[in-house]
């Protein structure tokens, strides 16, 4: 179908890519000398997509294929790589030399057992040069340096130009791996200057340089190969990596940064960033980038994840997500080969702690301190290990030698002072901030009151806020702190004149911003609230905690898009907030954006552990892109996660009802049954399987029996309805929705009671358009409306209808369908509002049918039934698109191939605008 109905609003269409006509190749092949012409100026990315665009074309087209695996390698693409190498070499291309690239893919991404695999399954190449290089590669990475020296000077003594600058390099970088450094240089001097292996040899002579502590010789090689090219990638990093070892913070920083704005996402630049980060002291920050390197860390290579560094870090990445067990694992391996880094013991002490072994913790604790005594948070972690010992006397020692150690230290000063407070010593802890002249006393005093009112110190909170506004006035803290405790005290107008005092001020202070918010909120203001948070994004629009903030509101509000557009701005690599981004695919789901809902789901799986709620989201948005077999996979591992839980149960059962599957719903409900699960709730459930397996009888008793009970009314109306509508009593289904639609004015009756009027058109006319009137964005209601219009012979009430619709500029459903109406009588505006839609939605089946359509009609056949064949490949057997694939090839003179396609598709069954088209057609 070229025009989108309501049942498939945003529901992208896959087909199965079927056989491509003979003609398809030409295209390919056009595609496929482009990607040559690219791929000879070593440009991989456009050679990609030239190959790409040919493969789409025509997927069977073995030299594209080959290509892009070849293409892929070479951008260090190896995954992929090894996917389209292996396409080509099961689809029947030559196995040399393609073998060696595939190995190569192979051995990049450590599959030492796919490559050996490999190897034996052809011992005829053994006396190949390149076979030995990748047999002596797949030694070197099992650590069988001495048989991979052999195999290296075996192919070497055999091996012609090119192949010899690739054995010399891995000849070298094996005896780097040997440390044997005097043999290295021969080697990568021996390496031609314009060869392909020339910059790697240079790479590898640096790294040399580093492991011979010479950084001032590495650092010239990286500046030079950085005149030649300043985007190389190794050179940027290794260039930082050689400052940071220098102690030139600024100018590492500078580099990596530089590195960072061309590739964001390489995992080696983001540890060193992240390192850098943190030698300049910004330890949050440091730690939202480590974060992001979570990911990332287990494709390093064997060999790195061994380093001191990278072990800590991943040992980091474990304990931030509270995998305390895992980072204890390489915490202790970490202790084995560096038993001296204090870092390692500090973070062993943490883990423990996590774990409730406060015993342990504490051993490891003291030894960080005993080889670090000058870092202040290894005794604010001692002291927290004391307090979780209920050592009380042993918390507080250590806190006042950490206070009398670093004075200024306001973390060291706040934890000294609750735990003075805690101790019930306030007296102590006013003395001795007042000890403290000058603005550190005011700051401390700040902070006493604030850890007051987290004792419940109320009377002494409020007495401390008096202190400071008698002694100054001038401090939006001050006045913070006031209303802070009036809140607290349940005075919400005093409170809120005190904020107001803060703001009148400084009118962007934070805090006071967020707290008349919060007062608003409380009384229901959420217009007062969006306000104050629409202040605070004038000054820092990413800012997290508004932006949730203010989606909540929106939400209340009754405004969604908005929600949607202030939780997609949320940074989507931090893992804090996974929790709001689930409520963004929540989103997604109620208001049907399933390609963004999809692309989120990826995301989220790729950044969590196994979640029961991320799973349930995924088989919802399967079932609404009607994915039978995922939306069942789904469910069965819903089933597992929620074995015990009969509330998730219901829920499980109702996806699976929703569909189809009456086999998984069984088993559910017989769960439910077991666990003793709610009554009502199940019944209904039970009666929605019985509706699915056609037991109307059965079904309508369970119906019956609730109703007796009165219980659950509309839900049992609902599905009464239901079973009217599956046995064709449309009256009776009518009589039961029209009460329960005035009642409930929910949408979902609404569609119910369409159906049971479909055979009345002016009843439906005016039920949609009365609703339309209430609910000018409904999407689905705008579609049927319109649907309506048109069948009962009213196109121009029905464009009416899309073009006076406010959702019209944003949603490509609408735009696609009222470009169709558009086709015969303004072609031209009906280009236009085709190519809408093609650009919101440019791999959509339909769309594309429409635009490759509406070029035809408006006389640009040649440009359309390119887009045309973009359609054919997701839908290769829809009759209407070959309709309009014959319409362009009779417009371009290729009357004998569009009349194959018309002699197709008249031995089909066809609707009746198909057969007009064809009709029309087969005048030519």
């Amino acid at each position: 179908m070229m025009k989108l109905p309501v049942l498939s609003v945003l529901v992208a269409v896959f087909a199965a890519i079927g056989a491509q006509p003979v003609f398809a190749a030409d295209t390919a092949s056009a595609y496929y000398e482009k990607a040559r012409q690219y791929s000879q100026q070593a440009q991989w990315r456009e050679a990609e997509l030239e190959l790409r665009n040919s493969l789409q074309q025509n997927p069977a087209y073995l030299p594209a294929r080959l290509m892009l695996g070849q293409v892929l390698l070479k951008a260090g693409n190896w995954s992929s790589a090894e996917k389209e190498l292996q396409l080509a070499l099961d689809g029947g291309a030559a196995i040399e030399p393609l073998i060696y690239d595939l190995l190569r893919a192979l051995l990049a991404q450590q599959k030492t057992t796919e490559a050996a695999f490999l190897l034996d399954q052809h011992p005829a190449l053994k006396a190949r040069p390149a076979y030995q290089l990748m047999q002596a590669n797949l030694l070197k990475i099992q650590y069988k340096y001495d048989e991979a020296a052999v195999l290296y000077q075996q192919a070497l003594s055999q091996a012609d130009h090119d192949l010899a600058d690739e054995i010399r390099f891995q000849f070298a970088e094996l005896r780097l791996n040997q440390q044997q450094f005097s043999q290295i240089p021969p080697l990568l001097q021996a390496i031609r200057p314009d060869g392909g292996f020339a910059t790697k040899a240079q790479y590898l002579q640096a790294q040399l340089h580093l492991v011979q502590q010479q950084p001032e010789q590495a650092l010239r090689i990286y500046q030079q190969l950085l005149s030649k090219d300043p985007n190389d990638p190794i050179a940027l990093l290794g260039k930082a990596r050689v400052l940071q070892q220098q102690g030139k913070l600024a100018e590492a920083l500078q580099s990596i940064v530089l590195y960072r704005e061309k590739f964001p996402y390489n995992p080696y630049g983001q540890l060193i960033h992240a390192a850098l980060i943190g030698l300049q002291g910004d330890d949050k920050e440091q730690n939202r980038m480590l974060r992001q390197v979570q990911m990332q860390l287990n494709n390093l290579p064997e060999d790195a994840k061994e380093q001191e560094d990278v072990l800590l870090l991943a040992a980091t990445m474990d304990f931030s997500q509270e995998k305390f067990e895992q980072a204890i694992l390489k915490l202790r391996r970490a202790l084995k080969l560096y038993p001296a880094n204090y870092q390692v013991h500090q973070l062993l002490a943490q883990s423990y702690l996590q774990l409730n072994d406060a015993k342990t913790a504490a051993g490891f604790s003291q030894q960080a301190l005993k080889l670090n005594p000058a870092d202040f948070q290894l005794y604010l972690l001692a002291a927290a290990i004391a307090r979780a010992q209920q050592d009380a006397a042993a918390e507080q020692s250590v806190l006042q030698k950490a206070f009398e150690a670093f004075p200024q230290q306001i973390e060291v000063r706040k934890a000294y002072i609750q735990s003075l407070l805690r101790n019930e010593q306030s007296a102590k802890a006013r003395q001795l901030l007042s000890a403290q002249a000058g603005q550190n006393q005011q700051a401390d005093l700040i902070v006493l009151g604030y850890l007051q009112l987290e004792q419940g110190l109320l009377g002494d909170a409020r007495q401390t806020a008096a202190d400071l506004l008698k002694a100054d006035q001038s401090k939006v803290e001050i006045f913070q702190l006031a209303g802070d405790v009036a809140a607290k005290s349940g005075d919400a107008a005093l409170a809120r004149q005190f904020y107001q005092q803060a703001l009148t001020l400084d009118a962007s202070y934070k805090p006071s911003l967020l707290s008349m918010a919060s007062l608003a909120l409380q009384q229901q203001d959420w217009n007062g609230a969006m306000q104050s948070y629409q202040t605070l994004l004038q000054k820092d629009a990413a800012d997290p905690l508004v932006l949730q903030l203010m989606a909540d509101a929106a939400l209340r509000l009754g405004k969604a898009s908005e929600a949607i557009h202030y939780l997609q701005q949320l940074d989507p690599q931090d893992q804090k907030l996974v929790p709001a981004r689930m409520a963004l695919m929540e989103l997604y789901l109620q208001t049907n954006a399933l390609a963004e809902a999809k692309a989120l789901a990826e995301q989220l799986t790729a950044q969590t552990d196994i979640s029961a709620e991320l799973y349930f989201a995924k088989a919802r948005l399967a079932l609404k892109q009607q994915d039978q077999a995922e939306t069942k996979r789904l469910s069965e591992i819903l089933y597992g996660l929620w074995y015990d839980q009969p509330w998730r149960l219901r829920d499980l059962a109702d996806l699976q009802l929703s569909a189809k599957d009456g086999n998984g719903a069984k088993k559910t409900l017989s769960r439910l049954q077991a666990l003793d699960s709610d009554e009502v709730q199940l019944s209904l459930l039970q009666a929605r399987l019985a509706l699915l397996e056609q037991r109307y009888a059965d079904g309508l008793r369970l119906l019956q029996k609730l109703e007796s009970r009165q219980a659950n009314q509309p839900a049992v109306a609902e599905l009464k309805a239901h079973f009217y509508l599956a046995q064709g009593q449309n009256q009776a289904a009518a009589e039961v929705l029209t009460p329960l639609f005035r009642q409930s004015a929910a949408q979902q009756h609404l569609l119910l009671l369409l159906q049971a009027q479909r055979d009345q058109p002016a009843v439906v006319q005016q039920l949609l358009q009365d609703w339309l009137q209430q609910h000018p964005t409904d999407l689905s209601a705008t579609l049927a409306l319109a649907e309506q219009l048109e069948q009962t012979g009213a196109p121009e009430q029905a464009r009416a209808v899309y073009q006076q619709s406010p959702l019209l500029a944003t949603q490509a459903i609408l735009q696609n369908n009222l470009a169709v109406l558009l086709f015969d009588t303004e072609p031209q505006q009906a280009l236009q509002w085709a190519e809408k839609a093609h650009l919101s939605m440019p791999e959509q089946a339909d769309i594309l049918d429409t635009y490759g359509y509406a070029l035809v009609k408006a006389g640009q056949a040649e440009k359309g039934l390119g887009i045309l064949r973009e359609a054919e490949i997701r839908q290769p057997q829809a009759t209407l698109l070959q309709l309009h694939i014959a319409a362009a090839l009779l417009q371009l003179k290729r009357t004998a191939e569009a009349k194959v396609i018309l002699s197709a598709v008249s031995s089909r069954e066809l609707n009746t605008a198909e057969r007009q088209l064809l009709q029309q057609l087969s005048k030519y």
